[in-house]
């Protein structure tokens, strides 16, 4: 029998890490002692393990286990019991393990139990024992809210302009801030964010009252650090019935516009499909009139927004983040348990500040109800409040929000696999440039360069590969809202609907204007270079590309905006201004829109919008 594989070490901060695959340097490992049947081992906070079967890249089954950073595969049958017994054990005799399934010969258990030893994950002493945490009290990783009182995105030129530095019309949210998290930062009746601890934008989290306590539940979240908010599960419990009542309602509405779902759900569905359950109170929030006030929300909206989102950031994992696992592709199946044997080995159960509070029994009901249409007992009977059955009275308009939503999400975002090959395409022009005695050229020429290097060891869109597979998110995502939208009959793809505009006169200016602000900035020696002219043209190139998108947002956001009964926007959307979301992010490590590089170098304004490229000098 062969060693069980550790494939690669894992993380429990899987959004942000590198996810390196390991490689085992056993010379550099201290010696081992030889192991003793007598002796006794030792699996520290082994509930932390968690086992799942998979189907390899073959085809073939394996019993996988996950434990802390570690991901340990047995890929030969025989070897499955001993796999699953592990995973149980606090500690245990190494004789022990020769009973477990039909048994094993000593030398063969004698050789696994070396290896796990050998790789950390084993210890042949009794450890320290953890240090006791807090059960009940306050949560020492979240910072003290920023925010004095709750906000409204029809405040929302205020708050960009608090935020960001630029005053953008409320016209514009959706292509600032995704639909999926627009009712964040809105509070309900009983007095809590819609987002909880993670509202988005960070600086408009308000702080409320809320009691913590130390996870107990086996898996990813045992014992964590992070603790679980119990105040959040005792109301989701009070409000539980109505909302899975309330969600079976908008599945079934779902269901009506993309009937194919009912044959077998795939990760965009369901990425597609709890979003829209989000948009569902964001409309209640959002529409002119009659609108629910701030504070008015019903804690069965809300309850069922938070439970939903754990759903969406799992498949949008699934779709966008090729970290630790492959990403899948939109119309890859998915099941109810795929969803929580994914979220579990990828810690989508943690967050920065906290774990997720609810337990196994009440996930997995909530995943057999919004996957597999389940009901529970006693649904039927609890009546809806007022306010809810108004809220989903309004499916109609609601799911359409949600989905040119999702439609202004794709196009907005495509920008950034587009900056990124354009910042590729600058790097080559600038490489290969003959040296050069100007400050300005070298200062830009360096700063384009640490950016191409954070850009590939930092970035979710570092490669073609990974850039390719996001922008076919983005393309299904903008073909099924069309469907669901029921705009298939004309309806252009992606790549199609953010086309670059044809050149034209105002081109022609604004390409003079550059070449003759970065000919001065540069200074001969640079000018004269035969790359010159390279530059000009990636870069007019680039700006007509982010003409193509504003020109496709804006179509879809004044299609939200006459929903919603809002004003349109007096001023045209620009490129600086899709960077928003970027800037909303904070201190998380990004890499800069070519505008601000030009803002900060050479004092230079490029300011791109759909139907003109103005580059001004300032002062």
């Amino acid at each position: 029998m062969s060693q069980p594989i550790l494939e690669r070490s894992r993380t429990d901060d899987t959004q942000h890490s590198g996810g390196c695959p390991f490689h085992a340097d056993l010379t550099e490992t201290p010696e081992l002692a030889e192991l003793s049947q007598d002796d006794w081992l030792f699996l520290p906070m082994h509930k932390r393990t968690i086992a799942q079967y998979v189907t390899n890249e073959t085809g073939a089954t394996e019993l996988r286990l996950y434990y802390e950073d570690k991901e340990i595969s047995f890929d030969e049958p025989e070897l499955f019991a001993f796999g699953e017994n592990l995973a149980k054990q606090a500690s245990f005799p190494a004789i022990s393990a020769t009973g477990w399934g039909q048994g094993y010969d000593w030398p063969v258990v004698k050789d696994l139990l070396e290896e796990l030893i050998l790789q950390g994950i084993l210890q042949t002493t009794n450890p320290a024992p953890a240090p006791k945490m807090a059960q009940t009290g306050a949560n020492h990783l979240l910072p003290t809210a920023p925010a004095q009182s709750p906000r409204t995105w029809f405040e929302c030129e205020a708050i960009m302009a608090e935020l960001t530095g630029r005053p953008v019309e409320l016209g514009y949210l959706e292509l600032m801030i995704p639909v999926f998290r627009v009712a964040h930062i809105a509070v309900d009746n009983e007095g809590r964010q819609v987002g909880e601890s993670n509202v988005f934008p960070k600086p408009l989290r308000v702080e409320v009252a809320t009691e913590w306590t130390t996870c107990p539940y086996p898996g990813s979240r045992y014992q964590n650090e992070r603790p679980m908010n119990l105040t959040a599960l005792k109301s989701m419990g009070q409000h539980w019935l109505p909302a899975i009542a309330a969600l079976l309602q908008i599945r079934a509405a779902y269901l009506r516009r993309f009937p194919e779902a009912r044959a077998g759900w795939t990760v965009g569905h369901l990425e597609r499909l709890s979003a829209l359950v989000l948009a569902v109170p964001a409309y209640q929030l959002m529409k002119t009139a009659p609108r629910v006030a701030n504070g008015e929300l019903h804690p069965v909206l809300s309850s069922m927004y938070r439970v939903t989102d754990g759903v969406r950031m799992t498949t949008h994992q699934m779709l966008f983040l090729p970290v630790v696992e492959t990403t899948l592709a939109p119309d890859a199946p998915m099941t109810a348990q795929g969803i929580y044997d994914y979220a579990e080995r990828n810690y989508v159960f943690q967050s920065a500040h906290g774990v997720c509070a609810g337990p196994r029994k009440m996930i997995e009901e909530f995943l057999g109800v919004l996957v597999d249409g389940t009901t529970l007992a006693g649904m039927d009977d609890v009546p809806q409040a007022p306010e809810v059955a108004a809220a989903l009275d309004a499916l109609p308009a609601a799911l359409d929000y949600g989905l040119y939503g999702l439609q202004a999400h794709a196009i907005a975002f495509s920008v950034w696999p587009l900056m990124s090959r354009h910042y590729e395409e600058l790097w080559t022009i600038l490489d290969t440039w003959p040296n050069v005695d100007s400050e300005r050229f070298n200062a830009f020429k360096a700063l384009v360069q640490t950016q191409i290097k954070q850009l590939q060891s930092k970035s979710l869109i570092a490669s073609e590969a990974w850039r390719a597979d996001r922008e076919k998110v983005y393309a299904d995502m903008y073909q099924k809202t069309c469907e669901g939208l029921g705009l298939t009959a004309n309806a252009d793809s992606l790549a199609e609907r953010i086309a670059p505009p044809a050149v034209s006169a105002y081109h022609r200016i604004a390409e003079a204007q550059l070449r003759g602000i970065l000919s001065t900035q540069f200074g001969r020696p640079a000018y004269e270079a035969a790359a010159f002219e390279r530059l000009i043209r990636c870069l007019m190139k680039y700006f007509r590309r982010e003409q193509g998108i504003l020109a496709a947002a804006e179509q879809t956001q004044q299609a939200i905006n006459r929903l919603l009964g809002r004003p349109q926007p007096e001023r045209e959307f620009s490129a600086a201004d899709l960077n928003i979301y970027n800037l909303l992010l904070g201190e998380v490590q990004r890499i800069p829109h070519i505008g601000e590089v030009f803002e900060q170098l050479f004092h230079v304004e490029i300011r791109v919008t759909k139907s003109n490229i103005d580059i001004r000098e300032h002062g």
